[in-house]
């Protein structure tokens, strides 16, 4: 039982370096803000490069910011776990410009902090920690 759970183990952390731009872990810690309000129906979920995928639960709705691409947009193949996990279709992940997700606005991505406009033409700030 014992080599199991170590093979197991060593498995599993292969599977996460090889896929770490793919996997979005949800970030208990981190704040969304829409016009300087903050959202509490908001989950966050960052990957190995910082790249913020946001959920917005009450409408079931994601939008993606990646630092390839900072154009946000709506994720075309994206699988979760609610509330723990989720997994993009490849490094760089495809992405629907969502309508009106402030017109072809880039994102600002730093180290602490992305901003960027959504579909709404809110101000939208994400406070990484």
């Amino acid at each position: 039982m014992r080599k199991i759970l170590i093979v197991g183990t060593l498995l599993l952390a292969i599977f996460v370096a090889m896929f770490r731009q793919r996997i979005f872990v949800r970030d208990p810690l981190g704040k969304v803000e829409r016009n300087g309000v903050a959202q509490d129906g908001t989950r966050l979920y960052i990957n190995y490069s910082n790249d913020v995928l946001v959920e917005d639960s009450a409408r079931h709705q994601f939008v993606l910011v990646q630092g390839w691409n900072t154009l946000p947009g709506v994720p075309q193949h994206l699988f979760c776990l609610t509330g723990m996990v989720c997994w993009t279709d490849a490094d760089k992940a495809a992405v629907f410009p969502a309508e009106g997700m402030g017109g072809r606005t880039p994102a600002v991505m730093g180290a602490k902090e992305v901003t960027f406009v959504d579909e709404s033409g809110a101000k939208v700030r994400v406070a990484l920690r």
